[in-house]
């Protein structure tokens, strides 16, 4: 028996992987070796459609990374929002910063107070 297939019915199976019963069946008995990428849409491994998710996985709504980072729809949604967030606090930041490197009134930099020589 294939263990990705433990406890999953053939014919979800069946269409998950799109494919016939039959087929479902021969591979939860393991007279037919599961292909990689079925295996990967039976365990929910994303690394089925593209390469660079391979780890990744969907569970109860969440995308999970291989380290077990959780997010939602709505938390990816937010990353363009969050990025702009911290992208104008950054703005703000510096603009503070700036404005606290500036000399205090009545008094002048070291290199104004220095006579020049002609």
């Amino acid at each position: 028996m294939n263990e990705c297939c433990y406890g999953i019915p053939a014919e979800v199976i069946a269409r998950l992987c799109r494919v016939d019963v039959a087929t479902a069946r021969r591979w939860k008995r393991g007279a037919t070796r599961i292909p990689e990428a079925a295996k990967m849409i039976l365990t929910g491994d994303l690394g089925a459609f593209d390469p660079a998710f391979r780890g990744w996985k969907m569970r109860d709504g969440k995308l999970i990374s291989p380290e077990g980072w959780e997010a939602t729809a709505g938390d990816v949604l937010s990353i363009p929002l969050l990025r702009a967030q911290i992208s104008a606090y950054q703005a703000k930041q510096r603009m503070t910063e700036a404005i606290e490197e500036q000399p205090l009134p009545g008094t002048a930099p070291n290199f104004a107070l220095q006579s020049t020589k002609i």
